[in-house]
């Protein structure tokens, strides 16, 4: 018979920030680690301590104790302390494909440089997981990952062993989409079965008899895993002498102070694969009640999720591309400002901080980030792309633009841009003189046009005179006045990847500015929008001839959950706009489209009722709680502006809020045309199908679901990268996102007020709805393409040679449909890397111009040197330039 093990792993599951602000728990982390320290030098026993996971716990350490990082090193190198793989624990759905990409780039790295990475995907606390992470931790090189939530533990006696997404063992195998699979380990008894160990013999037996049971009852193998610590838990110092007493009580045990690598090749060791089973795909606690998945995280603070989109797609689609079209410009690649760009991001990204789900505290410092980071970012895109258009050569007539663009397919777009002329530098005239100077100059106007000749169309704001200053690169700043000017303008045929330059020819002022018509309807070659008068509207695809009618009527509830999870109050009161009348006006008409602006007003309760704060005082759990909504009422305004310009095919809606109100979540309704059983989302490099109906056991009146990019349901699509929460109704006929859930407190086992996230503040969401039908295999790769932001750049002055052409495209490849594009950067040795993720259902061809190789993740090359490319379905592929 063999012998039990039972591997006890010290560690510490650091939330950087959470119920205490980052820096009160710095305090508490220095401590913590000079203690280890202490014991991994001095303890005999105490042989290794793990890191959570997080590399910038160890940064966070070493920002406080920079003279410990060679100590540091030492205990890495002897594999006391055990670190990586990534850069911090973020959350899954609430971060970008790349973003966890990098996340583990940097965490790989940045452990290496202190010797060795814990080599195992470790994802304690997770909320939910999405299903291509045994993809890509294949892809990383590991084997196994450790994971905290999203699969139930069913257990000897339960009958449900066939499920997807329920194990009968803490061991199973879990398969990605694509076929890539991995032994995943569950921390059935959560992340501290093995916490404060007792060294007093009673209390021990007692401990022991009830921690051993619990394991074997999950334990497919002998080998049994003990996790001692908790969140923010101190180190245990006397495990040592604990562990002698377990050994003293249990001598049919082995106790070992373990690791995590050497815990999981002593699993696969012991394995009987034909006992395990595989679960697949995404793991977001399907097979549960539903009370708990923390999938409303993805509406806490809502001005979060917008924060972090917005940057992350800044990084993705400009900074990073433009950064490698500069290369062209003799200016070398930023790794190093990319590097800290992305990782001051993914200070924001952490499970606890992303999810909205912490104190007011943590969430105002993260805002101040966010505007660290957006900064960072534009600095490095506007500087690459003054670089490029320095060295542009351009025709002498008008004034030269350059666009930017990097959404994988050549697109359309309509462009924003703010326009100088006429500049009066300091140097050349007294300050004071300059405004009335340029104030003498007549009136002017734009016409723009392509570098062939073609006419663009444009809408000019004069915007008055300014005061503004260049920076030369060896000089003090250059200060002046000028003309500024807002120019809106569409740009057809944008380079999928790449740039196109375009001219704004100064000329007279013009009468022909088309008056506004009051026609209360938007159309365009390729839609037909119609509104009614409660404000809902209808969208006619004319190519495809589908029509969905009742879109965009507006539910608002009463809430009575926390920052984790939505519950609706007790009486279940509902206020939609269905009988409203709002005010409807045409808000602008011209050239390029048409904007009509829509009003409502409805009166919602100003909170829920006085029993509600005794619900939470005594710390009733959401589900149990039945407080209603408050007897006084105030009015909510919601403005709407439903925007078609003359290219588009999607409907663009954009909603106003200035929200006072406490206790309450508004959404958006939108019928889809026809009823389903399943719908489809975009996730983390993949699109999921999931059910609209949920299992028997599933209690939660909600059925709430992320999604990242969009979600089509019937014969709609809805695209938006900031609004990540929606619900598709069980039929299928009907989907509803969330625009806003205002909130109190974390609800996290205790009474943690966070009165901040009630999101009284001025909000503005915007979202994409087009139609689709069965044939529309691309939805993945349009969404991805719409949702890139486009930069456009005013040339400077500028006496370097003229050497690049004025139009560019950098995407030398041709990828078939249900390819979507992912990124395009330098490798950390200089070659382009490009990454795509394959949608459809069949193999497609990726075809090159150039020879690439192709890459990991990591970018590790593999294989010869090719031009084409056969992806599979829900492949991940990575390219390396040779």
């Amino acid at each position: 018979m063999t012998r039990k093990k039972a591997h006890i792993i010290s560690h510490s599951h650091w939330d950087r920030e959470w119920f205490l602000p980052l820096e009160s728990l710095r305090f508490r982390l220095v401590t913590l680690m000079d203690e280890v320290e202490d014991l991994l030098d001095k303890e005999a026993g105490f042989n290794h301590f793990h890191m959570d996971g997080q590399m910038i716990m160890l940064e966070d350490y070493l920002a406080v104790k920079p003279a410990k990082r060679e100590k540091m090193k030492q205990l890495v190198a002897d594999g006391k302390l055990r670190i990586g793989p990534w850069y911090m624990l973020q959350d899954a759905f609430l971060t970008s494909g790349e973003a966890n990409i990098r996340n583990l780039q940097y965490g790989l790295e940045m452990a290496e440089e202190f010797g060795q990475a814990e080599k195992i995907g470790y994802f304690p606390d997770t909320f939910g997981l999405y299903g291509q992470v045994p993809q890509l931790m294949r892809q990383a090189g590991f084997d196994t990952v450790v994971f905290g939530r999203g699969v139930n533990p069913t257990g000897f006696n339960n009958q449900v062993f066939d499920s997807a997404f329920a194990s009968k063992y803490s061991e199973m195998f879990w398969e990605s989409p694509d076929g890539s699979k991995v032994l995943g380990i569950l921390l059935a008894n959560w992340y501290s079965n093995g916490n404060e160990i007792p060294t007093d013999k009673e209390a021990a037996k007692i401990f022991w008899d009830k921690k051993l049971a619990d394991v074997e009852r999950f334990a497919s193998t002998d080998e049994w895993l003990f996790m001692n610590g908790c969140d923010h838990q101190p180190v245990q110092t006397d495990l040592a002498e604990a562990l002698e007493v377990a050994r003293e009580l249990y001598p049919e045990v082995d106790f070992i102070h373990s690791h995590f690598e050497k815990y999981q090749d002593a699993v696969k060791a012991g394995l009987e694969p034909e006992k395990l089973q595989t679960v697949h795909g995404e793991l977001t606690s399907q097979q549960s009640d539903g009370w708990s998945t923390l999938a409303n995280t993805a509406s806490s603070r809502i001005y979060l999720k917008q924060a972090n989109a917005k940057i992350e797609r800044l990084l993705e689609r400009l900074a990073e591309p433009i950064s490698v079209m500069a290369t062209e410009a003799g200016v070398s690649y930023p790794h190093e400002y990319l590097a800290f760009a992305w990782k001051l991001l993914m200070e924001n990204q952490i499970h606890d901080s992303i999810t909205g789900c912490s104190l007011d505290e943590v969430h105002r410092e993260m805002e101040a980030r966010f505007e660290k980071v957006e900064q960072t970012t534009m600095a490095i895109i506007q500087s690459a792309a003054r670089k490029i258009t320095e060295q542009i050569a351009t025709n002498d007539a008008g004034i030269p633009i350059t666009v930017f663009h990097a959404g994988g397919v050549e697109a359309t777009r309509t462009v924003e841009l703010e326009l100088e002329t006429d500049a009066i530098h300091f140097s050349e005239m007294h300050f004071e003189l300059i405004p009335n100077e340029l104030a003498k100059l007549p009136e002017q106007s734009f016409r723009m046009e392509t570098s062939t000749g073609e006419e663009i169309p444009v809408v000019v704001e004069s915007l008055g005179i300014h005061f503004n200053y260049d920076l030369p690169e060896r000089k003090f700043r250059d200060s002046y006045f000028a003309r500024k000017y807002k120019l809106t303008f569409t740009v057809e045929h944008l380079p999928a990847v790449g740039y196109q330059t375009i001219y704004a020819h100064p000329v007279a002022v013009s009468d022909d500015e088309k008056e506004l018509t009051g026609d209360l309807q938007l159309e365009n070659q390729y839609l037909k929008v119609e509104i009614a008068p409660n404000g809902t509207y209808s969208i006619l695809d004319k190519e495809k001839a589908v029509e969905v009618a009742g879109l965009g009527a507006y539910e608002d509830v009463g809430d009575i959950g926390n920052e984790y999870m939505f519950k609706e109050t007790g009486d279940n009161l509902r206020i939609n706009t269905y009988n409203s009348k709002p005010e409807i006006r045409v808000l602008r008409e011209d050239k390029l489209g048409k904007t009509i602006e829509m009003k409502h007003e409805i009166e919602i309760p100003v909170s829920a009722s006085a029993t509600f704060a005794e619900e939470k005082r005594r710390l009733v759990w959401h589900p149990d709680r039945t407080s209603h909504r408050s007897d006084n009422r105030t009015t909510f305004k919601i403005t709407t502006e439903l925007t078609l310009n003359k290219h588009d095919k999607q409907l663009t809606v954009r909603v106003k809020l200035d929200n006072q109100v406490d206790d309450h979540r508004l959404r958006v309704l939108l019928p889809t045309g026809k009823q389903t059983e399943t719908h489809q989302a975009g996730s983390v490099f993949e699109v999921v199908t999931r059910a609209n109906k949920q299992v028997e056991e599933w209690t939660n009146p909600a059925n709430d679901n992320r999604k990242q990019g969009f979600v089509t349901s019937g014969n709609i699509v809805v695209a938006s990268l900031d609004l990540p929460e929606y619900e598709v109704s069980e039929q299928g006929d009907r989907l509803e996102l969330t625009l806003l859930r205002a909130v109190s407190e974390i609800g996290d086992w205790g009474d943690f007020p966070a009165y901040e996230a009630e999101c009284h503040r001025e909000i503005t969401a915007e979202f994409h709805v087009f139609l689709t039908d069965e044939s529309s295999v691309n939805v993945p790769a349009q969404v991805n393409a719409l949702l890139a932001p486009t930069f456009a750049i005013q040339h400077p002055s500028s006496s370097k040679e003229k050497i690049l052409a004025d139009t560019k495209d950098f995407a030398k490849w041709k990828v078939a449909d249900g390819l979507v594009f992912s990124a395009f950067k330098l490798a950390k040795d200089n070659q382009p890397i490009i990454r795509f993720y394959q949608t459809a259902s069949e193999p497609k061809l990726l075809n090159t111009v150039n020879l690439w190789r192709k890459s990991t993740i990591l970018e590790e090359t593999a294989g010869d040197a090719k031009n084409q490319f056969t992806v599979k379905p829900n492949e991940i592929i990575t390219l390396k330039g040779v």
